[in-house]
Order: structure tokens, then C-alpha cells, then sequence
């Protein structure tokens, strides 16, 4: 149940294993917050926006769909406003970061340091698996960072890349995203562009597998040795189900008396808006910015915006003539927005926009909006230690109804697409014994 990429991917698995699979999907469309549209002739990424060369399932699907050759680097500068500046670093050079004017040397020497203590782990624990970062689920990302690298670290790194990327607040995240963070970093991730656009992933693995689009499922039965699932127009019986949906959807859906699972279909969301912003080809791009993917706001000097991702810097097909700008909302915003029209909702935002790309909202060709109120799951102290617990549960045994997505392991599309792959695992091996 479910289209996104932890339903498809899971479907995927199952199906290469030769397991009868049928996906159900309530929109008209697969990929859920993974997908693309075409305006005036740009791909459109309006929910994921990236993956990693870090993203190891993810790459290995779109080879296995054909689209392996279709990846593509992006520029490896990014930038951090700090007081109106902005401060540009390059992931492949830590050097760099010493003269960006971002962190004082001071900062820069104690989270080399931290980086150093941990690399073992941050090499080795694997990067869309959260339920293995669990001995790290002890305490925020703010308290954890303001001890050990102190707070300017706080504001001006961590803060800004969690609520950039995650929309999430370090005093409200585990230290394991702060972690994985610099995982990434220690691994030299490069972050990676689809050309097409993010939504052919998805799109590619649904058309190896039955689909049904348009069907909402209404409830989840479960008996000794079946799953009874109902929609709006059918029921249909099964050995086993996953169920690849929002947290709050499989909560409505699934009633169990396992305290783990019930805590973790409780897990919120925060929200976001995308705003695609096509310009006409009289636009140019600020020096600064010139090279830069991504620009972080952080929340010190934010109002409304969370990132900027200028697109052509993504994938140069992205932006045949003219620039496309993808703005993210923070969460706060996001929220208090959700409901205004458009036209209301693109003026706030080019109001700050403007401080960064001068010129910009009087060179709109067009804009589109993607609202997200759940964009990503949050990962709260104790989700970790709460997915590890439910992956470890000796009762699974008798399990017959799978939980998976993003808010079952790493709050990306990678992790989203792990957990579907493990719950497909798992019941291949109750295939298997049976």
C-alpha cells in the first residue's frame, strides 16, 4: 500500500524474488514526495529534490531500471548565509571551509575533531539504515553539537543543513541525523542529479510491477494467516501486506496492539512548500552565486525560506534558457502558509528571495507551488532506538502486516527506500521457511 518509493521499492524486491505483488495507490500518480513535472519545458522537482552518491540502494535501482546512465553531479559548491553574507563551501574541500568565513578556526578544529573521534563509526554504519545509529539516540543534535563544538556550530551548521534539508530544528532531532550528516561529509558524498528529473525513478520501477493507481485503501485486516484489505471498490485478501504509507495514514489504517509500532505511526511530520520559480533569459545570477546548487538560510537570518536550489547548477538541463530556482519554505512558514493562494504565497517569499537574487521577482515567467504537510518525518530522540527495537522484536514471527517508509528509517528518500527493501526482505524469509 503505497507508490512512493519505500511501496515501490519494496514491490520491486518482492517481485525479484518471485513473490505475487500488487501495489495500491490512492493519487493518480506514483513517486508520492518523489516527483517531476515539465513547466514551459523545465523538469520539475517538486518534493525530493537530490540524491547521493552515498544512496547505494537508490543508485543500485536505477541501474537495474536502465537509468544508472542518467545520474549526473552536481556543482560542489553550496553556501550559508551568515549576517546577510553568503559564505560558500565546497563538499570536496574541507580547506575551503577554513576561509568561507562561516565558523571561526576555533570551531572548524573542534568539529575536525569530533569527526575524527567518530570516524570509525561514520564510515562504517551504513547511511540509510537509522535502526543501526541507535547506540547514538541519546540526546538532540543542539545539546550534542553545543558541547562538543560549540554553539556558533549550532546556528550556523547544523541548524541550517537540518532545516534545509529535513526541515527540522536541532533541538528537537536526534544526534544521529547531525552524525549522519558528517558521514556524508567524511565520505566525500557527492550529491547527484537525475536527468528527467527525480520523478523517472519511480516512475521506471511502477512500470516493471501492477499498479493500481486511484485506490484508496480503507482498511487493514489482519487474521491468523492472511491480510483482508478493503478499498473503495474492492477487497482482496493476501499472506502479507506492507504498509508504505505516511505515518499518520498507517496509523488510521492499521490498528495493532504493539506498543513499538503504534509509537511509531504517532511520529510526526514537518511541513514545507516548493516553490518553482522559471525566469525569462534576461535573469542572471548573482557572482556569489554563480556556481552555487545550494543556499541554506539559516534560521538566524531566515524569515520565510529555509533553501534555495538553483537548478541549473543541479543539471545543466534543467534551465535550457532562463534560470529555475526551487525555493523551500521552513516549517514555521510552510505551515502558516498552507492555505493562502499562490499568488499570496509567492510574494512572501520573493520578498526575502530578492535579498539573495536582486532582480528576481520582476523576472518570473512562471511559477508552481507543491504543498507538502508532511514533507519529512521527525526524528525525535528515541526513533532510532524505537525501529531497532521493532526490526528486532522476536514477535515479528507472527507478523503478517509491514511497516515502511521514511519514517521507518532515515528521513530521506534513501532511507525510505531501505525500509521498504527490508520489510520485502523479511517476508521473503517467512516465504521461504514456509
Amino acid at each position: 500500500m503505497g507508490a512512493g518509493i519505500a511501496g515501490l521499492t519494496a514491490a520491486h524486491y518482492l517481485a525479484k524474488a518471485g513473490i505475487r505483488v500488487k501495489v495500491l495507490e490512492a493519487a493518480g500518480r506514483v513517486g508520492g514526495r518523489m516527483i517531476t513535472d515539465v513547466v514551459n519545458g523545465f523538469p520539475v522537482d517538486g518534493g525530493a529534490q537530490f540524491l547521493s552518491s552515498e544512496y547505494p540502494l537508490l543508485s543500485s535501482l536505477a541501474r537495474e531500471v536502465g537509468l544508472h546512465a542518467n545520474l549526473r553531479a552536481t556543482s560542489d559548491w553550496n553556501a550559508i548565509v551568515r549576517r546577510g553574507k553568503i559564505c560558500r563551501i565546497r563538499s570536496d574541500s574541507p580547506l575551503r571551509a577554513l576561509t568561507s568565513g562561516l565558523l571561526g578556526p576555533s570551531s572548524w578544529m573542534r568539529l575536525g575533531w569530533q569527526v575524527w573521534r567518530l570516524r570509525s563509526w561514520l564510515k562504517q554504519l551504513p547511511l540509510n539504515d537509522y535502526s543501526q545509529w541507535s547506540g547514538f539516540d541519546l540526546e538532540p543534535v543542539a545539546s550534542w553539537a553545543k558541547r562538543r563544538v560549540g554553539p556558533s556550530a549550532v546556528e550556523y551548521f547544523f541548524e541550517p543543513m537540518l532545516h534545509g534539508f529535513y526541515f527540522q530544528e536541532p533541538e528537537e532531532t536526534s544526534a544521529v541525523l547531525g552524525l549522519v550528516m558528517l558521514g556524508f561529509g567524511l565520505r566525500g558524498a557527492r550529491t547527484l542529479a537525475l536527468l528527467g528529473g527525480m520523478g523517472t525513478l519511480p516512475e521506471q520501477i511502477a512500470a516493471r510491477l501492477a499498479v493500481s493507481l486511484n485506490s484508496r485503501v480503507r482498511s487493514v485486516e489482519r487474521s491468523t494467516d492472511s491480510v483482508v484489505v478493503t478499498t473503495d471498490t474492492s477487497r482482496m485478501e493476501a499472506e502479507y501486506a506492507i504498509l508504505a504509507t505516511p505515518a499518520s495514514e498507517a496509523k488510521r489504517l492499521y490498528l495493532t496492539d504493539d506498543d513499538v509500532a503504534t509509537r511509531l505511526m504517532a511520529v510526526s511530520y514537518s511541513a514545507s512548500i516548493c516553490i518553482a520559480i522559471v525566469t525569462g533569459s534576461g535573469f542572471r545570477l548573482p557572482l556569489a552565486l554563480r556556481e552555487v546548487y545550494g543556499l541554506l538560510i539559516p534560521r538566524r537570518e531566515r524569515r520565510h525560506i529555509a533553501a534555495i536550489c538553483i537548478e541549473g547548477n543541479k543539471n545543466r538541463a534543467c534551465a535550457p534558457g532562463g534560470q529555475l530556482l526551487n525555493i523551500l519554505l521552513c516549517h514555521a512558514s510552510a505551515t502558516a502558509m498552507m492555505a493562502l493562494p499562490d499568488d499570496e504565497v509567492v510574494t512572501f517569499a520573493l520578498k526575502e528571495a530578492d535579498e539573495y537574487l536582486p532582480g528576481l521577482s520582476t523576472r518570473i515567467a512562471t511559477a508552481r507551488l507543491y504543498r507538502w504537510r508532511q514533507a519529512e518525518p521527525l526524528s525525535h530522540v528515541g526513533r532510532a532506538r524505537d525501529i531497532a527495537q521493532y526490526r528486532q522484536d522476536e514477535r515479528s514471527l507472527q507478523r503478517r502486516v509491514w511497516l515502511a517508509g521514511d519514517y521507518m528509517s532515515m528521513p530521506f528518500t534513501e532511507g525510505a527506500a531501505e525500509a521498504g527493501k527490508w520489510a520485502a526482505g523479511e517476508i521473503c524469509k517467512r516465504v521461504r521457511e514456509e
